[in-house]
C-alpha cells in the first residue's frame, strides 16, 4: 500500500503517502477502496455530486475517448477535439480556460442517468469523480486534489490548442469572453506525453510544502 486514506478523529478524510513512488492511479485506488468498505452508508444511490461542476484533466479526456468512443459516436480523425466539442464545456476568459464535462439545461452532468441515479460512463469515470467524497477533508487532502486537478487541466487545455493547430481549426469554445488562449500559457508539465494515472509519481505534480505534508 503507497497511500493511505482514513478518518481522522475530528471525522475527517485525510490523505498520507507511505511510499515516495506512488502514482496517481496508486491516489484513486486507495480512495476508492476506502470508499468502497468505509463510506456509510455505502457510496451508491445517491447522485448530488453529479449536479456540480467536473473539471477535467488530459488523462480523463484520453480515458473517455478509448473506452467510450464508439457508444459516444466520435467522428473524424480528431476524436479528443470531437469529444470536447459534443461532451464538454469550454469556457475561456482571456488567457484563462476551463474545461469541465457537459451538463443538461437543469444542472446535471450530461452522463448521469437521472431515471436510474447512475453514471453511465462509469469505467471511465474522472479524477474529480473517483475522488469526490462527500464528508470534509483535511487541507493537505483538498490541496492534494486541487493540485492534481490543475496540473491535468493544464495539460489538458495545451492539448485542446495544439490538436486545435494540428488539425487546422480554430480551437473550439462553448462560451469566451475576450478569448486569447496561448501555448505559451500552458508549458508541459508531469501529465505530459503520459495516456494513464499509473504513470504519473504524485512527487512530479505536488509543491515541495504540500509532499512534505503529504509524507
Amino acid at each position: 500500500m503507497k497511500i493511505k486514506v482514513f478518518k481522522t478523529q475530528d471525522k475527517f478524510l485525510d490523505v498520507e503517502v507511505l511510499n515516495p513512488d506512488a502514482t496517481i492511479q496508486d491516489y484513486l485506488d486507495a480512495i476508492n477502496i476506502w470508499i468502497e468498505n468505509s463510506m456509510d452508508p455505502p457510496c451508491r444511490g445517491c447522485d448530488e455530486c453529479c449536479w456540480e461542476r467536473i473539471p477535467l484533466t488530459s488523462i480523463d479526456v484520453l480515458n473517455y475517448v478509448e473506452k467510450m468512443e464508439k457508444l459516444l459516436a466520435l467522428e473524424g480523425p480528431w476524436p479528443v477535439l470531437s469529444f470536447l466539442k459534443d461532451h464538454c464545456y469550454v469556457y475561456v476568459e482571456g488567457a484563462v480556460v476551463d474545461i469541465s464535462l457537459g451538463f443538461t439545461l437543469d444542472g446535471a452532468c450530461s452522463f448521469l442517468d437521472q431515471t436510474e441515479r447512475i453514471c453511465s460512463s462509469y469505467l471511465a469515470r474522472s479524477l474529480v469523480c473517483q475522488s469526490f467524497v462527500c464528508i470534509e477533508s483535511t487541507e493537505r487532502a483538498r490541496e492534494l486534489r486541487s493540485q492534481l486537478v490543475n496540473s491535468g487541466m493544464d495539460e489538458l487545455v495545451r492539448m485542446w490548442l495544439m490538436q486545435s493547430k494540428q488539425a487546422g481549426q480554430k480551437p473550439f469554445m462553448h462560451e469566451q469572453y475576450q478569448a486569447d488562449p496561448s501555448l505559451e500559457d500552458y508549458p508541459s508539465n508531469a501529465f505530459s506525453g503520459k495516456s494513464s494515472y499509473d504513470k504519473i509519481l504524485l512527487k512530479d505534480i505536488c509543491t515541495a510544502k504540500l509532499w512534505s505534508q503529504l509524507c
